[in-house]
């Protein structure tokens, strides 16, 4: 047990498919797709000119030109202002100026002896650019991708004694699809965790959409909870994608949880459990007040809502993972309680808080019991297969 008895478990780690795509996916695909992998993947390697770059976006994204903010013509943006990258550095570099070695992609041993170091005990991993498949025209490939990543995580956690977790890529596209591979997985892999959607639906949809309700119900049918993620700049799109990540990420929250809750989703489900994931925390109790205050339960606008926004939180069903390093943390548990709160750490990208995310919450003013739970014990009422 890592923080006074009390296990550690962090809710946000990923793993960065892209970073070897081959090693990923190669061996696990649908025999009828290897072909197509192939192609697919000498196109990413041909676009990843260093180590760690994504390769995708210029593929399957590209991406509408950028400026600085305030410059609208591009001959007066300052020089420099891009990089010549396409992604990631070569190296990822924690905010304590610490190197993570990029074999924990592939080498569990490596992630375990780093949760280690960090004094975390169960880590739970997205994937970090597999989202964007939904660009892909041919809907069977995208869903054959995410077999194949789900066969490899499968066998990457295996013989881990239940320290590491992995969630399913949705095909957002074939909701049956995702409901089979939800649950294959909740019967044969006791390290699996449930399905991860994004923010927003690949046509633009919010995720109060119906087209969702069967992967709901059968989530809640196997207490299996869903797991909302996102990125920027990368489809599926929510609002002002030039936003820098610390904004982009919170706006991408309050987009989720807005539809999510004004679309009666937790009412329509009453036992299921969703959490917004890399959204940050301290943003929240403003939301839910500005929710409360615009959102009538069962009006024309919400007819499917029937509490209040505060009263869906106050339900458990409601979870929120947070940044350690957010300064505003306390007055967000002291304002909604300390029951919701999630602790991540976004490793093994760079800038994480990674190897001190835990001192980071146990130095916070808060009481001991929120600290508990913040660190582990909410995430096994969130996921109690854990």
């Amino acid at each position: 047990m890592s923080y006074n008895g009390h296990t550690v478990i962090d809710a946000d780690s990923h793993i960065r498919e892209y970073w070897d795509l081959d090693r990923t996916y190669k061996e696990f695909i649908d025999p009828t797709y290897r072909a197509m992998f192939e192609s697919f993947s000498a196109a990413v390697k041909a676009r990843q000119h260093r180590s760690g770059d994504v390769g995708l976006g210029e593929l399957l994204w590209p991406r509408l030109p950028g400026h600085p903010m305030g410059v609208y013509d591009a001959f007066a943006a300052p020089q420099g202002e891009r990089s010549e990258g396409n992604g990631a550095p070569s190296r990822a570099i924690s905010n304590a100026g610490r190197d993570i070695d990029p074999a924990c992609h592939w080498d569990p041993t490596i992630r375990v002896r780093d949760m280690d170091t960090a004094g975390v005990d169960i880590s739970v991993m997205f994937p970090s650019q597999s989202d964007g498949f939904c660009m892909l025209d041919d809907v069977g490939f995208e869903s054959a991708l995410h077999r194949a990543y789900h066969r490899f995580m499968s066998s990457y956690c295996a013989e881990s004694d239940g320290r590491l977790r992995w969630v399913a890529d949705a095909s957002m596209r074939d909701i049956p699809e995702t409901v089979a591979a939800l649950s294959y997985w909740a019967e044969h892999d006791v390290h699996f965790a449930g399905t991860f959607i994004s923010r927003a639906c690949p046509d633009g949809s919010m995720l109060d959409h119906p087209r969702l309700h069967p992967l709901f119900a059968a989530s809640q049918q196997l207490n299996l909870p869903i797991w909302v993620h996102g990125g920027s700049n990368r489809p599926p799109l929510t609002p002002w994608v030039s936003a820098p990540n610390g904004i982009y990420h919170a706006w991408g929250g309050q987009y989720a949880l807005a539809a999510l809750i004004g679309g009666g989703v937790f009412d329509l489900f009453p036992s299921l459990r969703i959490g917004l994931f890399e959204s940050f925390g301290g943003w929240l109790p403003w939301f839910l007040e500005r929710l409360d205050d615009a959102y009538s339960p069962g009006s024309p606008q919400t007819p499917y809502l029937k509490r209040t926004p505060s009263e869906i939180v106050a339900s458990g069903q409601l979870f929120c993972s947070i940044e350690a390093e957010e300064a505003h943390i306390p007055y967000a548990v002291e304002a909604l309680g300390e029951n919701l709160w999630l602790f991540s750490t976004d490793y093994p990208h760079g800038g994480t808080c990674w190897p001190d995310g835990v001192p980071l919450i146990t130095e916070k003013t808060m009481s001991e019991s929120a600290k508990v739970k913040i660190l582990g014990e909410n995430a096994k009422r969130f996921l109690p297969r854990i």
